[in-house]
């Protein structure tokens, strides 16, 4: 009975220490268990806060470097280093949009004849800029702009109100400047009755400066008709030397003339007009009649037909002695040449002819003698007539 309860006792204490170590056994690995878990939330806790923490710095870094970016961007030095873009291209056009006074063309020019104007003043060398030191101020600074070793332009900012202290300061560009000054002057001799035209249109209110009191040619046409005389009249307020063209009364182009010596454009009476040729053609009988009234094979009476009435001319070769001729057996008017043509109105031109005059003499071979006759005769218009005012001699 005693061994029994004895072997029952050790029975139990065994059995009480192979729970106890199962027991301590499973709470190990249950321990065990959960540190584990532990170390892994930890892990987890501490990678999900490094990536936020990257995440954050990243923007953060991001928006300093983006602020600071801006910042310098809206510095005055970097937009204008920008504006010189704009002058190291040439680009006059966008640099005539941006300038805050814009110079204007008058009635003879155009935005073309400016811009032409412009580009010069930007091809005098490298193109930079630098501030005006005494004028400046924080929220004022003022850059003079040069090409080469000429200062052409002027541009100044104004600092712009901010919302807070923490917003980035920017300057607004409030002024550019690049001189432009309208200061070429065309100066056109021309006869009064001529019509002239700057860059195609018409010099509407010409400011004469000289009017010739009397045409030279007035002298060989008496009262019949007044010659346009010369004037002379300027056009100023250019920005750029202009194409000039010259009209006459029908229409005819006129050519121009420009003397680079004097800066002076001339234009002359007109050489042509569209009755011409007639005109020549009359020219060349008057001067043909002429010559043979000379050689003493026209009468006077044919010749006065070609003339205006009571012509003094006619007179004093009438009175002088010219009909006084070597005796000849034939005449003849071998051809003629026009010389020159002026047009001085529509009733009074001037024509030069070399009129050819072959004559038989009365000894010696029978070959012609060729006789050459230089008339220079200024034609007047009578009663729808071309009639001789006068020759110049």
């Amino acid at each position: 009975m005693k061994d029994k309860s004895k072997h029952t006792i050790e029975e139990d204490i065994s059995e009480v220490t192979e729970l106890s170590e199962k027991h301590q056994t499973a709470y190990g690995k249950k321990r065990r268990r959960g540190a584990m878990l532990y170390r892994i939330f930890l892990m987890s806790w501490i990678a999900a806060l490094l990536i936020v923490m990257s995440v954050f710095l990243g923007k953060f870094y991001d928006y300093l470097d983006k602020y600071e970016t801006d910042y310098r961007a809206s510095r005055p030095e970097v937009i204008t280093e920008d504006l010189m873009i704009l002058f190291r291209t040439r680009d006059v056009s966008s640099i005539y949009d941006l300038l805050t006074v814009k110079p204007e063309a008058g009635i003879y020019e155009s935005e073309n004849e400016i811009l032409e104007y412009m580009e010069p003043l930007l091809d005098r060398g490298p193109v930079s800029f630098s501030e005006v030191r005494g004028e400046s101020t924080y929220e004022h600074p003022v850059f003079s702009i040069s090409s080469g070793e000429s200062t052409i332009a002027r541009a100044e900012y104004d600092l712009m109100p901010g919302a807070s202290e923490d917003d980035i300061p920017k300057w607004n560009l409030s002024l550019l400047d690049l001189p432009v000054r309208a200061e070429k002057s065309v100066d056109v001799i021309a006869p009064e009755n001529i019509t002239i035209f700057i860059n195609g249109t018409e010099f509407s209110d010409p400011a004469f400066t000289n009017i010739e009191e009397e045409a030279e040619a007035q002298k060989f046409f008496d009262e019949y008709v007044s010659v346009p005389p010369m004037a002379e009249r300027v056009c100023q307020g250019l920005y750029m030397e202009p194409t000039v063209t010259a009209y006459a009364a029908d229409g005819s182009e006129v050519p121009v003339v420009y003397d680079s010596e004097a800066s002076k454009y001339y234009v002359d009476y007109p050489r042509d007009c569209p009755d011409r040729e007639a005109m020549e053609n009359y020219a060349a009988k008057a001067v043909s009649a002429y010559a043979s009234f000379v050689s003493g094979d026209l009468p006077e009476s044919e010749l006065r037909r070609y003339f205006t009435p009571n012509n003094r001319f006619l007179y004093y070769m009438t009175h002088a002695g010219l009909t006084y001729f070597t005796r000849h057996l034939d005449e003849e008017i071998h051809s003629t040449e026009i010389l020159d043509f002026i047009s001085y109105s529509d009733d009074a031109f001037y024509c030069e002819v070399k009129v050819e005059q072959y004559l038989t003499m009365e000894w010696g071979p029978r070959e012609p003698e060729i006789l050459i006759t230089d008339g220079k005769f200024y034609f007047v218009r009578i009663n729808d007539e071309w009639k001789v005012s006068g020759i110049e001699f």
